[in-house]
C-alpha cells in the first residue's frame, strides 16, 4: 500500500510541476483578444501565433483584428513577424504593419518584396502603396518587370498606381521590357492615371496586336487629354476584343466619324458584345439608349454599363 500511495504522490506532483513550467496547454483565441483588449502585452505573439499557415481564415481574421485594436503598443511583437517566419504569419504582419503605419514598416515591405524565399510578396508590393512612401515608386517599378509572379506583379502596378502621376514615368519607361501580360496592367493603369505624359506610350501598343487591347482601354479611360488619337479604324480590327475596346473608345472619345460604323456594328457584328457596345457607344452620342439588333432578329437595349 505505501509502494502504490507513493507512486500516486509522484504522479500528482509531477503533473504540478508541469502545470507550473508554462507548458499546458496554449491559452485560446478568445483568452487572447480579452487579454490584448485590456493592455497584456505578452498576449500578442500569440495572436500572431493564430495568423500561420495551419489555422482558419476565420481565426487569422480575428486575431488580426484583435491586433490592429492593440495598435503601436503591439509593434514589437508585429515587426518581428514581419522580418520573417511562417509565409501567412508575416504577410499578416506586413499588413499589419503597413495598416498602422508602424516605424520600419517601409523596410520589412521592400525586404519582403524582393526576398526571392517569400512566396507571398505581393502582399509586400499592396502594402507599399498602403504605406504611401514615395521612396517605393522604384523598388515596385522593378517587382512588375522582374517578379517572377503574375501576382506580385499585378499588385505592383496596383499599388503605383495608388502613387498617381509620380508613378507614370517610371511605369511607362519599362513598357519595352514588359511581358505581354504585364504591359497590359501597366498600359490600363496609365490611362487610369490620366496624365498626358504616358499617352504616347499607350499609343505606341496600338501597333502591337497583344497589347492593342488594353491599349484602347487605356486610350477611352484617359479621355481627351494631348496627343489626339483617332480609334476610328480598330472598329475593323479582326480580333472582336480589340472591336469591343474600340467601341468603347470612340464613345468615350466622342469621335463623331465613328457613327455610321458604329451603327452597322451595332447590327451586323458577328459577336454579340460588340453590338451591345457599339450601341452603348452610340447612346453616348445621341443622349439616349440604344439598341442593337439580337441574333433573332430583335433590337433591345444593352445593359447601360460603361467601364
Amino acid at each position: 500500500m505505501m509502494l502504490r500511495a507513493n507512486f500516486y504522490l509522484l504522479i500528482v506532483t509531477a503533473l504540478l510541476l508541469i502545470g507550473c513550467s508554462g507548458n499546458g496547454p496554449p491559452p485560446s483565441l478568445k483568452a487572447l483578444e480579452e487579454r490584448a483588449a485590456s493592455g497584456d502585452s505578452a498576449a500578442y505573439k500569440g495572436l500572431l501565433d493564430f495568423m500561420v499557415e495551419d489555422k482558419s481564415q476565420a481565426e487569422r481574421s480575428r486575431a488580426y483584428i484583435a491586433l490592429l485594436k492593440a495598435g503601436r503598443d503591439a509593434a514589437p511583437a508585429i515587426m518581428a513577424a514581419a522580418a520573417e517566419g511562417d509565409p501567412s504569419q508575416r504577410e499578416h504582419a506586413i499588413a499589419l504593419a503597413a495598416n498602422l503605419k508602424l516605424e520600419g514598416s517601409f523596410e520589412a515591405a521592400v525586404n519582403a518584396l524582393n526576398d526571392p524565399s517569400f512566396p507571398r510578396s505581393h502582399s509586400a508590393a499592396w502594402a507599399l502603396g498602403e504605406i504611401g512612401d514615395i521612396k517605393a515608386i522604384e523598388p515596385l517599378a522593378d517587382a512588375v518587370l522582374s517578379s517572377k509572379g503574375e501576382l506580385t506583379a499585378r499588385e505592383a502596378v496596383r499599388a503605383l498606381a495608388r502613387f498617381g502621376k509620380s508613378a507614370v514615368i517610371p511605369l511607362a519607361k519599362n513598357l519595352e521590357k514588359m511581358p505581354p501580360l504585364r504591359k497590359g496592367y501597366t498600359l490600363r493603369v496609365l490611362g487610369e492615371l490620366r496624365d498626358e505624359r504616358g499617352k504616347p506610350y499607350i499609343i505606341k501598343a496600338l501597333d502591337d496586336p497583344v497589347t492593342r487591347e488594353d491599349a484602347l482601354w487605356a486610350l477611352g479611360t484617359m479621355g481627351r487629354i494631348g496627343e489626339s488619337i483617332n480609334t476610328l479604324s480598330y472598329l475593323d480590327d479582326k480580333d472582336w476584343r480589340v472591336r469591343v475596346e474600340a467601341a468603347r473608345a470612340v464613345g468615350l472619345l466622342q469621335e463623331d466619324d465613328a457613327k455610321a460604323k458604329l451603327d452597322y456594328l451595332r447590327a451586323e457584328d458577328p459577336v454579340k458584345a460588340v453590338r451591345e457596345w457599339s450601341a452603348r457607344a452610340m447612346a453616348l452620342f445621341e443622349g439616349n439608349p440604344v439598341e442593337y439588333k439580337t441574333f433573332s432578329g430583335e433590337w433591345k437595349v444593352p445593359d447601360s454599363l460603361y467601364h
